[in-house]
């Protein structure tokens, strides 16, 4: 056992429980949509759209219904890129007889249907597809095609919001979509529960070393998001280790640094957490240029100022260096402000929407 599991383990923990990684298992909440999906599938409906912003779920949301439902299912991480590569996708899964070898039988994307319903018979498959907004439209009209000529199949894909952009100009494909889900966040029990089954995965017990109190801070300070949960309480956690704490309370919160504020206004009283979170009103009455800059987080996570730019139209800058310049300036108001949070990521620094104001983008 190494040094950091010796000290895990005076929670009774075999190591973090807080590592950001996709565990069907311990998957929470999100009850409604569950029995949605699943009403979905038993029903033999043909397509469903799960969205949300990064860090909601959507992932372990697919992972947990593979693991769970009986019946013959098909993940796929990543959306094709080109139409032609269902074929390998299905081959793949179906794999060929001696005979189609012997012969030289591939199907096409053309006769893909027909081989697909060779192979499943009277089986039902369920075909969970993630990340769909990463593909483009020729790939989306290929797969309603082949779902509407593929008898036995029940498609589930997975992808951030923007998508719905991508479906409104596919009108044919969006009618089709007969259950639409949307994940948004937890609720306080279910951020409990959350961190609860966490602790218990690694041999802990409870909620401990955190306290109720505790739990409802960070629910507020995350606004229920899972990942950016596992985010404060892993931060949480190792500063407890290094202060040598049992007990993770409030104050430990309060004291905890979810940002590193640049020093760009030293006349100001010291920020020790991220300051109170902006109101609709504000966001409506930002400089255009702000909330550009939030329109363009809320639809991708971590960019830095030089993606920032290549998303923005420049023009009215002289150059992009001075483009550069002038969003770096933007990014640290907003920081300050509360509208977003930075993280050093090697050589960069990149940012985020703050989980309150992500949350105002999803309901609005």
């Amino acid at each position: 056992m190494n040094i950091m599991n010796d000290n895990f383990s005076k929670w009774g923990w075999t190591e973090n429980p807080f590592v950001l990684r996709i565990d069907p298992s311990l998957f929470v909440g999100y009850e409604n949509q569950v029995k949605a999906a699943l009403n979905h599938i038993e029903n033999k409906h043909k397509i469903a759209l799960i969205t949300g912003r990064t860090g909601a779920g959507k992932t372990t949301f697919l992972k947990w219904v593979e693991k769970n439902y009986d019946a013959s299912k098909f993940y796929v991480s990543k959306p094709p890129q080109k139409p032609e590569e269902f074929v390998s996708l299905f081959t793949e899964l179906f794999g060929t007889s001696f005979f189609e070898r012997l012969l030289g039988q591939k199907p096409t994307l053309y006769s893909l249907p027909k081989y697909v319903n060779k192979k499943l018979g009277n089986r039902h498959l369920v075909f969970l597809l993630d990340e769909i907004h990463e593909t483009n439209k020729e790939v989306l009209e290929w797969l309603r095609v082949l779902i509407d000529q593929i008898d036995n199949i029940s498609l589930v894909i997975a992808g951030m919001p923007v998508v719905d952009e991508k479906l409104s100009e596919l009108q044919t494909l969006n009618q089709r979509i007969t259950t639409r889900i949307n994940l948004v966040s937890l609720d306080k029990s279910e951020t409990k529960e959350l961190i609860k089954k966490r602790i218990e995965s690694v041999g802990g017990k409870g909620i401990a070393p955190f306290t109720d109190d505790t739990i409802s801070t960070i629910y507020e300070k995350t606004g229920g998001f899972p990942r950016e949960i596992l985010k404060l309480c892993d931060r949480l956690v190792n500063s407890a280790l290094e202060k040598g704490l049992d007990v993770i309370t409030l104050k430990d919160i309060e004291e905890h640094k979810e940002i590193e504020l640049p020093k760009v206004r030293v006349e100001e009283p010291k920020v020790t957490f991220m300051p109170k979170p902006p109101s609709d009103e504000q966001i409506r009455n930002l400089p255009f240029k702000q909330r550009k800059i939030l329109k363009l987080l809320s639809e991708k996570d971590w960019l830095t100022p030089t993606t920032i730019v290549e998303e923005m139209d420049t023009g009215s800058y002289k150059s992009k260096g001075h483009a550069i310049r002038s969003v770096n300036n933007i990014l640290r108001r907003l920081m300050l402000d509360g509208y977003v949070q930075r993280e050093s990521r090697g050589k960069a620094f990149m940012y985020a929407l703050t989980p309150k104001v992500r949350t105002m983008f999803v309901e609005n």
